[in-house]
């Protein structure tokens, strides 16, 4: 009941780094719910292993990877009138306040697609 209202929409967000190990935590925390279980006569909690044995499809962070990847697939093969289209192709005008330049979809995007090792998308 939860997952879908945790991915709703994030295939537009850009997912830093320290927010991926808050979903993963929280995924692993609700996980949990099933409790300890007992083994001759001794309380132990279940492994990493045990859990995604018990939830099948459970994986949070390659769903949302999954998700965001179908967007921008779908974005590329849209209409070039297409507003979707002409934000995901343009460039921003303007300076740049100081500092580190802020986490951007797009970089989040190429960065898991070099991951897969995907060439020609």
């Amino acid at each position: 009941m939860l997952k879908p209202a945790v991915v709703f929409g994030n295939e537009t967000w850009a997912v830093p780094e320290m927010d991926m190990k808050r979903l993963v935590r929280g995924e692993r925390e609700i996980l949990r719910i099933h409790g300890p279980v007992v083994e001759q006569g001794k309380w132990r909690i279940r492994t990493e292993q045990e859990l995604r044995e018990l939830y099948k499809d459970v994986d949070l962070l390659g769903d949302i990877k999954k998700l965001i990847l179908e967007w921008t697939g779908h974005v590329v093969r849209m209409d070039k009138g297409r507003t979707d289209k002409k934000i995901f192709y343009s460039k921003q005008e303007g300076s740049r306040r100081r500092g580190r330049p802020r986490f951007r979809w797009l970089e989040d995007v190429w960065k898991d697609l070099l991951l897969m090792k995907v060439k020609r998308w």
